[in-house]
């Protein structure tokens, strides 16, 4: 994994904004038109890294467009999850219940973020949900070949676009994400499900280290489930179960060296007033139990603005060896940061953690969470934050 050796290096957690072809990416992919779809794939990932190339991003990745969670992406990695019709009234999701939708003065903000998602469009609506996804049977991986298959892709992209290894990591989903989606009709069990979850995902992380790319294990659930849970069970209930999810993490991480592992957890992509969320003093050691030498976390957003308190006054440590990755940049905003102010967020981290332990990035993906041009913007702000301070602190 790179560190800042003689400058801040920069990076961001995977989602980018869409390609031009997304769309018809995506109808390729549905048809199962496989020539066509790796064909596309490579136009847009080859834009999207061109792109991080002229904003001076120094770890890119894919942009993430081409990626779907459903049951085409279950069932090419295991057997036991079915997609069943949703009952009238029914959630998709096994964390739908919000308690912030319980407040009825932010009912009206519940309203139009369910319609148009994280980042509201004129005229863009999001499709109703009619199906979800459920284990109904014993949860066993199927043969690897297809994932490895579209990590070469990925591969030979980057070489064809001139893109170092180095300058690269391969995001993939973490069990404690997808303990969001995928219901649990078998087990019965939480330690069973959250281990089948990990099942899911094994394939893809080893697949990922075979290829020689570092993996960056994505798990805003983490911190977003706490909100999810409605009633609120106690944040010692809340830290029992996540420890189980990171268990399961570390099970489908087992066999992968810890230096080419970085984990991402943040407090959800979606805009509204995040009064739920739990403080970060309440995970902060459950995160630091993954087998990652690196930690992706959201830190810009004004609710978390001063986590960094939790190191600073010693409710937490820093490992030995390993690199802090805060978001300097936040993605749940139009607001463009001034230059200066991500600097002297960079510069805060570094003055904690050693200039040579922080990369500067941006809280969660900017993909989908803000208007294209914006979330450009953003990575540009992102870049010459850390220019300004790797000047502040490579004097």
């Amino acid at each position: 994994m790179r560190r800042s050796t003689d400058r801040i290096i920069t990076t961001h957690p995977g989602r980018l904004p869409d390609p031009p072809n997304r769309d018809a990416v995506m109808a390729a992919r549905a048809a199962g038109d496989q020539a066509t779809f790796e064909a596309l794939v490579r136009e847009g990932v080859s834009t999207i890294l061109q792109k991080q190339l002229s904003l001076g991003v120094d770890i890119m990745t894919d942009g993430e467009f081409w990626k779907a969670r459903d049951g085409q992406y279950y069932n090419m990695r295991v057997s036991g999850i079915e997609a069943v019709p949703l009952k009238p009234g029914e959630p998709v999701s096994t964390v739908a219940q919000h308690r912030e939708r319980s407040m009825p003065e932010f009912a009206d903000t519940w309203a139009t973020w369910t319609q148009v998602g994280n980042a509201p469009r004129p005229g863009v609506l999001n499709p109703i949900p009619t199906e979800k996804y459920v284990m109904t049977g014993p949860v066993k991986a199927k043969d690897p070949a297809p994932i490895k298959h579209e990590v070469e892709l990925i591969k030979s992209i980057l070489q064809a676009s001139g893109v170092a290894m180095d300058q690269f990591v391969y995001p993939v989903l973490g069990p404690g994400w997808l303990d969001h989606f995928v219901w649990d009709g078998y087990y019965n069990n939480e330690e069973e499900y959250c281990q089948a979850l990990a099942e899911i995902v094994k394939a893809d992380f080893h697949a990922v280290i075979d290829a020689g790319f570092d993996l960056q294990v994505d798990d805003p659930g983490l911190n977003d489930r706490w909100g999810m849970i409605n009633p609120a069970v106690s944040i010692e209930e809340y830290r029992r179960q996540e420890a189980i999810r990171v268990e399961a993490t570390n099970w489908a991480l087992q066999g992968i060296p810890e230096d080419r592992v970085r984990y991402h957890t943040c407090w959800g992509s979606w805009h509204t007033p995040h009064v739920t969320d739990i403080p970060f003093e309440h995970t902060v050691d459950l995160m630091l139990r993954i087998n990652a030498v690196a930690y992706s976390i959201e830190a810009a957003d004004v609710r978390h603005e001063y986590d960094y308190k939790v190191f600073e006054s010693g409710k937490a440590r820093l490992p030995d060896g390993k690199i802090y990755i805060p978001g300097v940049i936040a993605h749940k905003t139009t607001t463009i940061e001034p230059v200066d102010l991500v600097a002297d967020r960079i510069v805060r981290y570094a003055n904690l953690f050693g200039r040579e332990n922080v990369i500067a990035c941006v809280d969660c993906g900017v993909g989908g969470r803000a208007y294209p041009d914006i979330g450009w913007a953003k990575l540009g702000v992102l870049t010459e934050g850390a220019a300004l301070a790797s000047k502040m602190l490579w004097k």
